[in-house]
Formats: C-alpha cells, sequence, structure tokens
C-alpha cells in the first residue's frame, strides 16, 4: 500500500504475515495503535496522516527544524518487507514534538542518533541483511544486557523485539517461541509511534557510548491490557563497536525490560519509568537526598 509522498520502489518483497495480522500502511508498519486514547482505535487513517504530514512540516517552518537523517532508503534493488520505502512521518512528528535533546549538526550526537534509526530502519524493513548498509554484514552482532549475542543474519531472523527481549523470563516474554512477524504483532497495538532519541554521547570513535530514551503514548491495547494514553518512557545506555565507515559491527544495549513489558502489562504504573526512575531510583531521578526518602524506625 502506498502512502501520499511515498515514491515508488523499482523491486519489491512481500513478507507474508500471520493470520490475522492485517498490512498496515507505511506509516505504521509495527506500531499501529490509535493516534488517540479516545480516538477511533484503529491505526492511523488517511485523514489522520494528512493531518500529521501538515503538523509536521508546519513546526519544522516555525522552529527552523530538521527530520532526522536515515540514510540508505533509496537504493534501486531494495528488498522490503512490506511493499515499499517506509513512511516515518508520523514517527518524525512525536519525535520533534516529544524530546528532550536538540543536537547540533554535525555533532557526534547527531551521527550516532541518524546511524542508530538507520539501522532499526534497516532491521525493520529491509529482508535481506546483505543491503544493510549501517552494519557490517560479516562482522555485526548485537545483544542486551549480557543475554544472547546474535549475529547480523540470525538477529534480522528473529528481530529486534526478540533481540532486545531474550533473557526475560518466559512468563513476561518467551522470546524462543516468538517469530519476527509474532513479535512484532505482540507490540504493534499499543503504540501509534515509540519514537528513540540519543541522550549524550561518552566516548567518541571506535567505541561509542551513549544513552539513550525510547517513548509513546500508551493509546492502544498490549495484551489484555488497555493503555489510558499515559506516556510510557524507557531509559538506558549501550556501547557501539564502529568500524572506519561508521558502520556498526558489535553493539550491547542496556536497559530495565521487565520494567518496560510490567507497564504494559498493567503490573505497575508508567510514572516508575519516568525520567529513569527505574534505573536511578526514585530519589535520584527526583533530585532528593537518600534520606529524606526513608521512613524513621
Amino acid at each position: 500500500m502506498e502512502v501520499p509522498g511515498t515514491a515508488p520502489v523499482a523491486a519489491k518483497e512481500v513478507v507474508a504475515s500471520p493470520a490475522g495480522y492485517a498490512p498496515p500502511s507505511m506509516a505504521q508498519t509495527y506500531m499501529r495503535g490509535p493516534l488517540t486514547v479516545s480516538g477511533s482505535g484503529k491505526p492511523l487513517s488517511a485523514e489522520e496522516l494528512a493531518a500529521c504530514k501538515e503538523e509536521l512540516e508546519a513546526i519544522k517552518k516555525e522552529f527552523g527544524l530538521h527530520e532526522p537523517d536515515r540514510a540508505h532508503m533509496n537504493e534501486e534493488g531494495t528488498k522490503w518487507r512490506f511493499g515499499g520505502v517506509p513512511d516515518y512521518s508520523l514517527v518524525n512528528l512525536k519525535y520533534l514534538q516529544g524530546r528532550t535533546k536538540n543536537h547540533a549538526a554535525g555533532s557526534l550526537e547527531l551521527i550516532v542518533e541518524n546511524l542508530v534509526k538507520t539501522w532499526e530502519m534497516e532491521r525493520s524493513h529491509k529482508v535481506d541483511p546483505n543491503q544493510h548498509r549501517s552494519v557490517d554484514p560479516e562482522k555485526f552482532q548485537i545483544g542486551a544486557n549480557g543475554w544472547t549475542k546474535y549475529g547480523n543474519e540470525e538477529a534480522n531472523t528473529v528481530g529486534n523485539y526478540n533481540v532486545l527481549l531474550s533473557g526475560c523470563p518466559a512468563k513476561l516474554y518467551d522470546s524462543s517461541q516468538t517469530t519476527w512477524e509474532e513479535s512484532h504483532a505482540k507490540f504493534h497495538n499499543a503504540f501509534a509511534a515509540f519514537p528513540w532519541e540519543l541522550l549524550e554521547v561518552f566516548s567518541g570513535p571506535p567505541k561509542v557510548a551513549f544513552t539513550w530514551r525510547h517513548w509513546g503514548e500508551f493509546t492502544g491495547t498490549y495484551e489484555d491490557n488497555k493503555g489510558k494514553g499515559e506516556l510510557v518512557e524507557v531509559f538506558g545506555f549501550g556501547v557501539a563497536i564502529v568500524d572506519d565507515q561508521l558502520r556498526l559491527v558489535d553493539v550491547e544495549i542496556f536497559y530495565k525490560a521487565e520494567a518496560f513489558l510490567e507497564v504494559l502489562r498493567g503490573e505497575r504504573p508508567a510514572e516508575e519509568l519516568s525520567r529513569g526512575r527505574d534505573l536511578l531510583g526514585v530519589a535520584a531521578a527526583s533530585g532528593c537526598p537518600h534520606l529524606k526518602t526513608q521512613v524513621p524506625s
């Protein structure tokens, strides 16, 4: 399915989807929650997408903002998972509206942020891992929290969710029994968009250490839990080794995966993740001295 502004692609390959997984629009290929909690309850309509595009252009013009630069989206012969070039208008709008950092043009922070966004785009939308230009296809490996480390082809086969949730307790998420398509279907109703930003870079190439933030409004549903529009934030840090072409060679991500899942399941409030509280603790996140949080004995 094409949307306004999406150019035809010379070579297309559509991957079969499991039963009940309706083909999404190019603007919501794996995040398909409603735009607002009180809205239609369905993925973005053509009218809603048109309004988002108009709003995106308006804030870019008013504030002099720029959309993220996801490279390698227009190469001839690309095998696209959903049949065409993805449309990032919605997530770019939510990114510009909700980010906490505005990195300078040409800065290492912006270069690394765009590299990660390019990697996410390729891993989510390009079928053939040998067409992923953001990584060294022979050496690339990725893991989270010291769990299983996946090579390039295996990571592409199982999908980002399974890689980054591989060590979670099976009662929360069983990556060994979940396919690429099933993993995305599991999350695709929770958010309309789930932007990512780089916060700080602590060391430059070839070993890049950085902190990051994911966020989204929980307007949809996850499993049997219906969101109320609350802001869900996930904070973490990562270490990435890059080569002399600034391609990813080795990536390790660290974050509180279980806490994120528990919020989506309704087992803890989203506020417990706000401002990195799950990583830093309530006192550190609020700036309150530890002693003042204690109850006298």
